[in-house]
């Protein structure tokens, strides 16, 4: 992704290229003036994501750049040494996603945030519900401009149906008044199967009945809009919600992690493993434990330091998850150990992908900067369900325990 930034301050410039660069990992081009500006979109044949631009150039000094950019479709955040009044015709500008008013480090944050906002918006999806076709075009027209992928219904009824079919959806706007099923009676029910850190309901009326808001929140929304609000004040209820719920999946997810590999914790493993194995056990479908261990891996450490042995783990954590398919349930189990839930597939599958593995794992050695390290493992797995999950991992545990002491070096799934 290519980010334009057109500012005379040459510190602006920089700071805001350096954090951008270094926090985002985007592409950024810069430029001191509007010449200079013409000449990069004409480069770049206007491939920009983004444009963050300086309201007075040294050759254009009133705005001219937003109207410029605008002609290229470039949502554009607007830099100002002064507050500009809202009747400005630049705020017109249907590409203007946001102002910046340029009064210390603060104002450099802020536009990095928005910034990050902005790109992380691309992955989030905006369901509207609203009987007005009129006002749900125009929430969707903003929530567009901030780069957020939305999803209309006209029905409350309809919606229920629309987020069981796009599990994605982290945001949901609705209408208070609406027929057969309002907004209140929407929100109810969706509470039954949705917690408020899984789907954010904001709540909007054109009534000023603070009841009504009451209500709402009562009943589970996570916030409430009067229909009378500002584009500023919309996308800053939408875009909180949103960095509340993102917040609660990093913190969800990290409980679930491994910190070194980013694979499966065990805790995480056996919580959701337990459901996958009396599913599988009551409708009689496959499921494998796979054991899978270094070779050595005290001793590698031991001879070459425990950074090379954390840059085995990464190494083995890539093959798994370059080569296991998306269903299977990989996490590391112990200190070089690995535990896999390999669902639905026969014997000779098990065997099949797992002896591919092992090969791979043979055939592609650690290579760092001064040294390349040959790394093996060891792999059991069970496939009898036995009396539980913890009994099928420590099955495919003892297996594995008993190929390392015999020193045989070939996949054993138990049958």
């Amino acid at each position: 992704m290519n980010i334009l930034i057109v500012d005379d301050s040459k510190t602006i410039l920089n700071r805001l290229k350096s954090g951008i660069e270094n926090e985002l990992g985007l592409n950024v081009y810069t430029a001191t003036s509007m010449k200079e500006c013409a000449d990069l979109i004409l480069k770049h044949k206007g491939d920009f994501t983004l444009a963050l631009l300086d309201y007075n150039l040294p050759d254009a000094q009133n705005g001219e750049i937003i109207s410029f950019i605008n002609k290229f479709k470039i949502p554009s955040i607007l830099l100002t040494g002064s507050q500009l009044e809202k009747k400005n015709d630049i705020f017109k500008h249907e590409n203007l996603i946001d102002y910046v008013l340029k009064n210390g480090s603060y104002a450099i944050d802020y536009t990095i945030a928005v910034v990050k906002r902005f790109i992380l918006n691309a992955k989030i999806e905006i369901l509207i519900i609203d009987d007005s076709k009129t006002f749900a075009t125009k929430m969707e027209s903003l929530c567009k401009r901030y780069n957020l992928n939305t999803t209309i219904n006209y029905s409350a009824i309809d919606a229920l149906e629309t987020i069981k079919q796009r599990p994605n959806i982290k945001v949901i706007l609705v209408d208070y008044m609406m027929p057969k099923m309002d907004g209140l009676q929407f929100t109810m029910e969706l509470r039954k199967s949705y917690k408020k850190d899984e789907v954010a309901i904001i709540a909007l009326s054109g009534t000023s009945e603070k009841e009504i808001v009451a209500n709402f929140l009562k009943y589970g929304a996570n916030d409430f809009l009067y229909k009378d609000f500002t584009n500023e004040e919309f996308i800053a209820r939408v875009n909180n919600n949103i960095e509340v719920i993102e917040l609660f999946d990093y913190t969800q997810d990290k409980s679930k992690k491994d910190p070194l590999t980013g694979l499966f914790n065990k805790r995480y493993l056996l919580d959701i493993g337990r459901d996958i194995y009396e599913r599988a056990k009551t409708k009689k479908t496959l499921l494998a434990t796979i054991m899978i261990e270094i070779n050595q891996f005290n001793v590698l450490c031991d001879s070459y330091g425990h950074e090379i042995g954390d840059e085995a783990l990464l190494h083995l954590a890539k093959i798994l998850n370059q080569n296991l398919n998306k269903d299977s349930i990989i996490s590391r189990f112990g200190a070089e150990q690995f535990c896999v839930l390999f669902k639905n597939r026969p014997y000779a599958e098990v065997i099949q992908t797992f002896e591919e593995i092992q090969n791979i794992i043979k055939n592609s050695p650690l290579k760092l900067e001064d040294s390349i390290h040959n790394i093996s493992v060891c792999i059991a797995g069970n496939i009898n369900f036995a009396e539980s999950l913890e009994n099928m991992i420590d099955l495919a545990d003892e297996t594995l325990c008993d190929l390392k002491h015999k020193k045989i070096d070939k996949v054993t799934i138990n049958s």
